[in-house]
């Protein structure tokens, strides 16, 4: 559908694909016009404008792809798209019945356009009315029309119908993403359980509608070493093994909101181990993910490679293939006691309220404490952004399929994960099991957050404890981020044994 009336900053969502409804295999390639038809027919517009968002003069298409658009095409799934002259051509053959990814994924209305409206106001009996009226000139009333063509051939005679030569290499399989390999070899299997033999393989969870996210399935692996290793954060990803590139390990497979509503399969990666350092999840002590110290320095200093993380932080290879990604920030609140600790609900229940809607709020604290930092800030219950840390489920869950029901059920009850799995093993700094710190926030407090705790290798979850110190978030503890690889992502070999890590390919 078309917006009937777009203004500057309106982005309006347009998916193109085409299927083969024949019966051979086929080629494809798109082109596109565009043009915009101004109210004024005395006015000329080529739908381009410059820095400070007037309208351009510009005539030719050298000159429109050095200035700004005032039409964006965000194209989607651009790994699958090839630009050859003034066609896109779909990188796979399109078998009988196959349809492309989408070619276009929305279409904005530049936000620095000027449009010419008039205004005036009035004020009257001390209400103010503002009243625009439009000109016609430039881009306000206009219309803006985009045409798409979309052209197939017999598959076996692209080349020599097209005329493309060498220039274009259409590929006879599409490949298999990373997520979709690994869902595919997943076992699915109601009974199954956790071997030797299954240690390979992400075990299949259901999870039902919570407040933010529809009903999913998880594919995760569980268990005290499965075979879920990887090489990431490579110098060289053409040469990947254990000198040029860091071990990080597959949490599983999820589908993921990278914030505009889409949803897609995707890796979800953690690093083989902490940092070796200890941070403040907030040195500000206020429990707001958006603002904490943590993500700040994920997202900056470890992402970029600089400050602090100049000689561990995320290499440029590895940007391309990290994606945006919702996080959701919902906070448990206690479900009962045990020794007067408080206890936070079986795995799935944490689940749940992981991405529910629960934060801190205007609660008797802050009643009776009005100008407290901690009441003053808004919470959130979802980030969307690149690198963040694990979900407290992310860990209970290792523990599922009868490897320790009492853990899975009750991970808050003081020292009863003590038989860790594979992401307890691994929270290692100087070869012990230390506390680490997770996203989620104590949903009725405005200072204490979720952690994974290495006391004696309990391995619990705690958020609030008999030792308050434990669960500040000013207190230093360990910092083990995760990413979601883009959906495009693909696994090109390995097996994902410690020995034979999967290697990755984008």
């Amino acid at each position: 559908m078309s917006p009937d009336n777009w203004l500057p900053g309106d982005t309006t969502v347009k998916t193109i694909t085409a299927t083969n409804t024949g019966n051979v295999d086929e080629a494809v390639r798109i082109f596109f016009t565009e043009g915009w038809t101004p109210a004024n027919s005395g006015s000329t517009l080529n739908g381009c404008i410059h820095e400070d968002g007037t309208k351009s003069t510009h005539t030719t298409q050298s000159e429109l792809e050095t200035d700004e658009r005032v039409a964006i095409l965000n194209l989607a799934n651009t790994s699958d798209w090839t630009k050859v002259g003034d066609y896109y051509y779909y990188n796979y053959k399109l078998a009988p019945g196959d349809s492309t990814t989408s070619f276009l994924e929305s279409v904005t209305f530049n936000s620095k356009t000027k449009l010419s409206d008039t205004c005036t106001e009035t004020v009257n009996e001390g209400v103010k009315t503002i009243t625009c009226n439009s000109s016609g000139d430039d881009y306000d009333n206009a219309t803006y029309i985009l045409t798409l063509t979309i052209e197939t051939v017999q598959y076996n005679k692209y080349a020599s119908l097209w005329n493309t030569g060498n220039t274009v290499n259409i590929l006879e399989e599409r490949p298999v993403p990373g997520a979709q390999y690994l869902v595919e070899n997943a076992t699915n299997e109601a009974n199954a359980v956790y071997s030797s033999e299954t240690k390979g393989k992400m075990f299949v969870f259901s999870h039902a509608a919570t407040s933010q996210t529809p009903a999913q399935t998880d594919y995760r692996y569980i268990g005290d070493d499965p075979n879920n290793y990887v090489y990431f954060n490579c110098d060289d990803m053409t040469n990947q093994n254990s000198e040029t590139c860091e071990i990080w390990r597959i949490i599983g497979v999820f589908d993921v909101d990278d914030g505009s509503g889409i949803y897609k399969k995707r890796i979800k990666l953690l690093r083989g181990k902490p940092f070796d350092s200890y941070m403040a999840w907030n040195t500000d002590s206020v429990n707001e993910w958006s603002i904490s110290t943590i993500k700040s320095f994920l997202n900056e200093d470890y992402y970029n490679r600089s400050g602090e993380a100049e000689t561990y932080g995320l290499k440029e290879t590895t940007h391309s293939m990290i994606a945006n990604a919702k996080f959701y920030l919902g906070g448990g609140t206690s479900m009962g006691e045990w020794m007067g600790r408080p206890t936070y609900g079986a795995t799935p229940e944490i689940y749940s309220w992981e991405r529910g809607t629960e934060v801190f709020s205007n609660s008797n604290y802050c009643i009776n404490n009005p100008s407290s930092e901690n009441c003053i800030i808004t919470r959130s219950v979802f980030w969307v952004g690149k690198v963040a840390l694990m979900y407290p489920s992310d860990n209970y869950y290792t523990y599922s399929k009868d490897i320790n029901e009492n853990c899975f059920n009750n991970p808050t009850i003081f020292n009863n994960c003590g038989n860790g799995m594979w992401i307890k093993n691994s929270n290692t700094i100087e070869g012990y099991i230390r506390d680490v710190w997770l996203i989620s926030a104590v949903g009725n407090s405005g200072n204490s957050v979720f952690g994974i705790s290495g006391y004696y290798g309990s391995g619990d979850l705690f958020g609030s404890s008999y030792n308050s110190n434990m669960v500040y978030s000013f207190n230093q503890k360990g910092i083990r981020p995760v990413v979601y690889l883009s959906a495009d992502v693909e696994i090109d070999s390995g097996t994902g044994t410690e020995l034979d890590p999967y290697v990755l390919k984008y």
